[in-house]
C-alpha cells in the first residue's frame, strides 16, 4: 500500500472517530440529557457536534476528492480533527470552572497519583494518529516530487 493511500485511510480513521466518538459520548444523560445543564449549554453541545460532523463530511471530501491542490486539502482535512481535540489540553488552564470530568464525582483512574482523564487520552491517541497521518502524507509528497 503505498504512503499516500495509508495516510488517507489513517486520517479517515481519525475523522471518523473524532466525530462518532464526540456523538455518542455527549448524546446521553451525562451531557446533552442532563437535567441540571441549562437549556442553552445542551443547545450549544448540539450545535459544536452538529459543526464536527459537518466539518468531518467535508475533511472526508477533502481527502479523497481528486484536488489541483491536494497539499491544501490533506492539510485542512487533517486540521478538522486536530483542532478539534487540541482544547483538551489547555481549556482547564485558561477557563475557571472547567473540568475535564463529565460527572463531579466520578471515579477516575490514576498513576502515580496523577488523574487520567479518559477524553485526553481519547484525545492524545487521535492527536497521535493524526500527526502520523499527515507525516505519511507529507512523505509520499516529497518522494512522488522528486520522482522516486
Amino acid at each position: 500500500m503505498s504512503k499516500e493511500k495509508l495516510s488517507r485511510i489513517l486520517l479517515s480513521v481519525v475523522i471518523v472517530n473524532t466525530a462518532v466518538v464526540s456523538v455518542a459520548v455527549d448524546w446521553n444523560a451525562s451531557h446533552i440529557f442532563n437535567p441540571t445543564w441549562v437549556p442553552h449549554a445542551r443547545f450549544h453541545d448540539v450545535v459544536m457536534l452538529w459543526l464536527l460532523s459537518s466539518l468531518s463530511v467535508i475533511a472526508l471530501w477533502l481527502l479523497w476528492r481528486r484536488s489541483a491542490e491536494p497539499q491544501v486539502s490533506t492539510t485542512v482535512a487533517t486540521l478538522v480533527p486536530v483542532l478539534f481535540w487540541a482544547p483538551f489540553f489547555f481549556t482547564t488552564l485558561l477557563v475557571p470552572g472547567t473540568s475535564l470530568s463529565a460527572m463531579p464525582n466520578e471515579p477516575l483512574p490514576a498513576i502515580a497519583g496523577i488523574t487520567i482523564y479518559p477524553n485526553v487520552v481519547i484525545a492524545t491517541i487521535n492527536e497521535i494518529l493524526a500527526a502520523i497521518g499527515y507525516w505519511l502524507y507529507r512523505s509520499y509528497q516529497k518522494t512522488s516530487i522528486k520522482g522516486i
